[in-house]
């Protein structure tokens, strides 16, 4: 396995000015990360053109970052804009090309992987595979929450993937599929913004509950819940986080392509409390996973309320310090792993 960064970590400091593009690379660089992930929406110019217009002297720029920090580009995050005109919805055929377009930027850019989010559907997943092929990139369709890596979306991209015999279609697990609690962070931002304990409570244990109610908002509502209160039950509804079972992992491991490391904080003994890195670093080191896992840092974002500077530069060594630890361990016996969807 190898160590990457995606450039999305460092939003913060990105959206203030404080880092410009160079300034994330070098970061990622010193940190002994060796691979790149940018969103094409975040740091590359002329978007949100959807047709290639990349001037030859930022793919010229971009180049020469990468030789002079070592590193090099990994994945390529592209997303399809359904709803470019007012009231309708964009056809598969635009949506294809799109994605098409943006598949040629991060060519250009020499990114081999396409991450494609988890809102394009099947169908235009299916029409792009010859592009893939044709240009010689990879498709890694984001296994994020609420998807479950055996959920209808994952398995109708695999059985694509099988039935065209294609090697250019694959998966990324995102780790914030497998989150032991609702993070922390969360729970400390609405406790902030006036959500009684009790609701907490009350919504942390039915996280764990593999059938929800149906009418959980209305619940909460009932309860006396403020709008914070509704916002966390909504998202415990709606499944933002999840705890699903990496051993489901294993038999998929041939079209595990890239890996998000998905993080909301890390403590100063290098330890993620919510995602259940123990875990799902196992299943991949013990079926021998050779690619990326990239750090992507989602904490700032709530604490935006109380520290504007929250240091994501500092969390995001922590990460890749946590990730270089793993990696040094040997895989551990899948006779030795425990838990399994809903495990604490």
């Amino acid at each position: 396995m190898k160590r990457g960064i995606s450039l999305y970590s460092y939003q913060e400091l990105y959206y203030r000015g404080e880092l410009d593009l160079e300034g994330c690379v070098a970061n990622a660089a010193a940190t002994g990360a060796t691979g790149i992930e940018i969103l094409v929406d975040q740091m590359i110019p002329g978007y949100p053109s959807l047709r290639y217009n990349l001037s030859a002297a930022f793919v010229d720029s971009w180049q020469a970052l990468l030789a002079k920090y070592r590193v090099e580009p990994v994945t390529f995050d592209i997303y399809g804009e359904t709803k470019l005109y007012k009231g309708q919805i964009c056809s598969d055929a635009e949506l294809s090309q799109q994605l098409v377009e943006l598949f040629k930027t991060g060519s250009a850019l020499g990114f081999p992987i396409m991450r494609i989010n988890f809102l394009v559907p099947p169908s235009v997943i299916e029409m792009l595979v010859p592009y893939a092929e044709e240009m010689g990139v990879r498709m890694a369709i984001e296994v994020h929450a609420p998807h479950r890596i055996d959920g209808p979306w994952v398995q109708e991209t695999l059985e694509i993937a099988q039935r065209r015999g294609t090697k250019n279609l694959g998966i990324m697990p995102d780790f914030g599929t497998y989150c032991r609690n609702i993070p922390r962070l969360v729970l400390e931002e609405s406790r902030r913004k006036g959500v009684s304990e009790n609701i907490i409570a009350y919504l942390s244990e039915q996280y764990h509950e593999s059938n929800k109610p149906t009418d959980l908002l209305d619940r909460v509502k009932r309860m006396g819940g403020n709008e914070a209160a509704e916002w966390l039950a909504r998202r415990v509804e709606l499944g933002v986080w999840i705890n699903d079972d990496p051993s489901l992992l294993a038999p998929l491991m041939p079209y595990v392509f890239h890996a998000h490391g998905k993080f909301y904080e890390m403590t100063e003994d290098l330890v993620e409390p919510d995602v259940r890195y123990e875990d799902v670093m196992r299943v991949l080191g013990e079926h021998g996973y050779s690619g990326y896992i990239s750090s992507e840092y989602e904490g700032q974002r709530l604490t935006q309320d109380i520290d504007p500077g929250y240091d994501e530069i500092e969390q995001v060594r922590r990460h890749q310090a946590m990730l270089e630890r793993y990696l040094a361990e040997p895989a551990i016996p899948t006779s030795l792993q425990g838990g399994g969807r809903g495990a604490r």
